[in-house]
C-alpha cells in the first residue's frame, strides 16, 4: 500500500511538472515575430477563428490552449471587433488580455482649416486610416451623402469640420465623415444658435461665403472685416472677384493669378458671374464660419494685401483708393 501510494505520488508531481513545462511552454512567444503585428478582430469572429488565425499566423503555439484559456477566464463573450497591437515578446497570456480588454489601436490625424474635400479623402488614405478602393466604393455609391447627414447637398465641401480626431483603426469612412459634419453642425449651432430657422439655401450661402474668407484671409481680426466686404459687393451688385475662387479652379495654387486666369468661363469664377458661387471651396474653421454669420459693418468695397509677409490687407470704400493700395503691392512684389 506503501509502495502504490509513493508511485502516485512519484507520478502526481512528474505530471504536474510535465503540465507546468507544456504550459510555460505554450504561453511563451513563438520568436516567429520580429516587429510588432497589428491583429484584425474582425466581424463575425469567435474566439476559436480568432485562435485559429493566431496559430496560422505563428503568433501562438496552441490554438486549442488559447481557447481552453480564454474559455476557463470566461473571456469568451467580451470579444469585439477592432485592432490589436502585438509585440514580438507577448506571451500567450498577454495576448488573450490584449484581445479581450478591448484596448484596440487608435489612428490620429488633423485636418487643417482650408482643407477641401479632395484634400481630406488624401489625408485619411495617407493616415491609413481607409484605403483607396474604400474611399472610390463609398464616394461612388449614389447614397453616401444620406449616410453622412448631408441628405439634399451635392457635396460634403464645406461641411466636415477642420479639427484633430482620433479613431479605432478599420473604422469605416462613412463613420469618419459622418463625424465630422456632426461637429460641423455643433460648431454652427455654438456660432448662430437659431440656424435651424435658416432655410436650407440660406444656411447654405454661409457655408459658402465662410469657406471663401477662409481661403482669403491670413489674420483672423481681418476676416469679419472681408466678410463685410464680401457682403457689400453683393449688396451693390457687384462681383465678388475673389481670387480664392479662380484659385478653387485651378486647382494648384498659383502665387500670382494670370490675367487669362480670370477669364475661365466657370460657375466658380466670381470675376465673370455676379454672386457666390455654387458651393463651398474649402471647409472652413470656427473663425471663418463665424465671420460669414457676423459681417463687420463697414463701408470698404475692396481690399488687396500690403504686407505680404503675414497676410495683412488694405481696405479702401473707393476704387481710386484700391488701385493706389494695388500699386504699392505689385510695386513690393516686383510686379510692374
Amino acid at each position: 500500500m506503501k509502495l502504490f501510494f509513493r508511485i502516485f505520488i512519484i507520478l502526481f508531481i512528474f505530471l504536474s511538472c510535465v503540465s507546468l513545462a507544456l504550459f510555460i511552454w505554450y504561453i511563451q512567444p513563438t520568436g516567429i515575430m520580429n516587429n510588432s503585428v497589428d491583429f484584425e478582430i474582425k466581424n463575425g469572429d469567435t474566439s476559436y477563428s480568432v485562435a485559429q488565425r493566431l496559430y496560422l499566423d505563428g503568433i501562438i503555439k496552441s490554438k486549442l490552449f488559447f481557447y481552453a484559456a480564454v474559455r476557463l477566464l470566461r473571456f469568451d463573450k467580451r470579444l469585439k471587433t477592432g485592432w490589436v497591437k502585438i509585440s514580438p515578446g507577448a506571451n500567450m497570456l498577454q495576448i488573450i488580455i490584449d484581445i479581450y480588454s478591448g484596448n484596440f489601436i487608435t489612428v490620429k490625424f488633423t485636418i487643417p482649416e482650408g482643407t477641401t474635400f479632395k484634400q481630406i479623402l488624401s489625408i485619411l488614405e495617407e493616415s491609413e486610416i481607409v484605403t483607396e478602393e474604400e474611399i472610390f466604393a463609398f464616394v461612388n455609391n449614389p447614397d453616401y451623402l444620406s449616410k453622412i447627414g448631408l441628405a439634399g447637398y451635392k457635396s460634403p465641401e464645406g461641411f466636415l469640420y477642420p479639427e484633430t480626431y482620433k479613431f479605432f483603426k478599420g473604422v469605416q469612412i462613412s463613420k469618419v465623415l459622418s463625424s465630422m459634419v456632426e461637429l460641423f453642425y455643433e460648431k454652427i449651432e455654438e456660432i448662430y444658435p437659431g440656424y435651424k430657422t435658416l432655410s436650407k439655401d440660406d444656411l447654405y450661402d454661409k457655408i459658402i461665403m465662410a469657406s471663401i474668407i477662409e481661403k482669403e484671409v491670413k489674420l483672423k481680426e481681418e476676416a469679419d472685416i472681408v466678410s463685410g466686404v464680401f457682403y457689400n459687393r453683393i449688396k451693390s451688385g457687384m462681383r465678388l472677384q475673389s481670387c480664392a475662387t479662380v484659385q478653387y479652379i485651378l486647382g494648384k495654387p498659383r502665387e500670382q493669378l494670370l490675367e487669362s486666369d480670370l477669364m475661365i468661363m466657370h460657375p466658380y469664377n466670381t470675376y465673370l458671374n455676379k454672386g457666390l458661387p455654387p458651393g463651398p471651396i474649402c471647409n472652413p474653421g470656427y473663425t471663418a464660419l463665424n465671420a460669414a454669420f457676423y459681417p463687420d459693418h463697414n463701408n470698404y468695397l475692396f481690399f488687396v494685401v500690403k504686407d505680404p509677409e503675414i497676410g495683412r490687407h488694405h481696405f479702401s470704400s473707393t476704387y481710386d483708393d484700391h488701385l493706389a493700395a494695388k500699386q504699392k503691392y505689385k510695386e513690393l512684389k516686383g510686379f510692374y
